[in-house]
């Protein structure tokens, strides 16, 4: 398996090295760790000499994998309730509580499917476990990346001609923190591309919302202003409603004045690697810096820019559950209702 793992990390080298910003290389990461993960354990295996002695050694580790994801069910499912009370009772605030109950509930039903021996039950525990395993490696792989991906950036991208700040909502027209975050972030980054002796702008990118009396690209040039940027330097893009809009519209922006070369795009962490993936579907040159976000906050956030992700390239979730979950759903429905006695 060692040969595999080294396969896979090859495949992600290359990737990175074409292009950074791709979820394929998350993808090519994790399956290089998991086959890595797999030669230690068969020399774990091996090592143990005794054959009980591997069995338990495994039977450890694999009863340490189930309590680490029940406490990892129990903390999405604080902090689903933590989101919640400090954000509001919306669907998109109570992602991770959601996610930790579903986890939680599957592991309950494998549990007593175990323990009934029942073979019906059983059968259905597979149908589960395959999709929320899709997920969940999904999850982890992106995850990953994306904390790799913002590692890099922050060590190794180079100054930008233009420093672009997204927008995230105002509160009573005014910048929150949460904007606040990326403002000062993309302050930092315009000052580094001034000291490396390049001129560039900065665009404040975000449009006026039903519930706001002005645009977010107004409120954030004025926050910028205020803290000493020189208007000079400021572009404003005020028609855009998503990030994907941000992205496009920003690109006009730039070719209205006559701005071309490399583009830092400043945003949140848990929003900076789906934004990447924007920027290089729309082929524009540059990289993406993630501004720091409340602990309490991440979680959901990170499981919302998965699912949006997922939304994004539906195909290859089709795809592969289509070839590995349908037919197995179907089996089992068969063979669950032959257990009846109906066929």
């Amino acid at each position: 398996m060692l040969w595999i793992a080294g396969f896979f990390f090859v495949l992600f080298l290359v990737r990175v090295l074409l292009d950074a910003r791709a979820m394929r290389a998350g993808v090519y990461l994790l399956l290089a760790l998991m086959f890595l993960a797999g030669e230690g354990l068969f020399l774990i295996f091996m090592a143990a000499g005794e054959r009980e002695v591997g069995a338990y050694a495994l039977l450890a580790l694999f009863l340490l994998a189930i309590v680490t994801v029940l406490v990892l069910c129990v903390l999405l499912i604080l902090n689903g309730v933590t989101m919640l009370r400090r954000e509001g009772r919306r669907l998109s605030n109570s992602l991770s509580l959601l996610v930790g109950v579903l986890f939680l509930a599957e592991i309950t039903w494998a549990i007593v499917s175990i323990f009934t021996t029942s073979s019906v039950m059983l059968a259905w525990t597979m149908v589960l476990f395959v999709p929320s395993a899709y997920i969940s490696l999904g999850f982890v792989a992106y995850a990953l990346y994306s904390w790799l991906y913002q590692g890099g950036t922050r060590l190794l991208g180079r100054p930008a001609k233009t420093v672009v700040v997204l927008g995230s909502g105002l509160v009573h027209g005014e910048v929150p923190p949460l904007l606040a975050s990326r403002l000062n972030r993309g302050k930092t980054m315009l000052k580094r591309s001034i000291d490396a002796g390049v001129d560039p702008v900065i665009v404040v990118s975000g449009g006026k919302g039903s519930d706001e009396s002005r645009s977010e690209a107004a409120a954030m040039a004025e926050y910028l202003v205020m803290s000493g940027v020189e208007p000079a330097r400021i572009l404003q893009e005020d028609q855009s409603r998503n990030t994907e809009q941000n992205i496009v519209n920003t690109e006009l922006v730039l070719a209205d004045h006559g701005i071309s070369g490399r583009v830092a795009v400043v945003t949140n962490n848990f929003h900076a690697f789906r934004s990447a993936l924007l920027m290089r579907q729309a082929k524009m040159p540059g990289y993406v810096i993630g501004a720091p976000t409340a602990s309490y906050y991440w979680p959901s956030a990170s499981i919302r820019e998965f699912v949006a992700i997922i939304r994004d390239h539906p195909w290859f979730t089709v795809i592969v559950l289509g070839l590995t979950w349908v037919p197995l759903l179907i089996v089992t429905v068969y063979f669950t209702v032959s257990n009846w006695g109906v066929v």
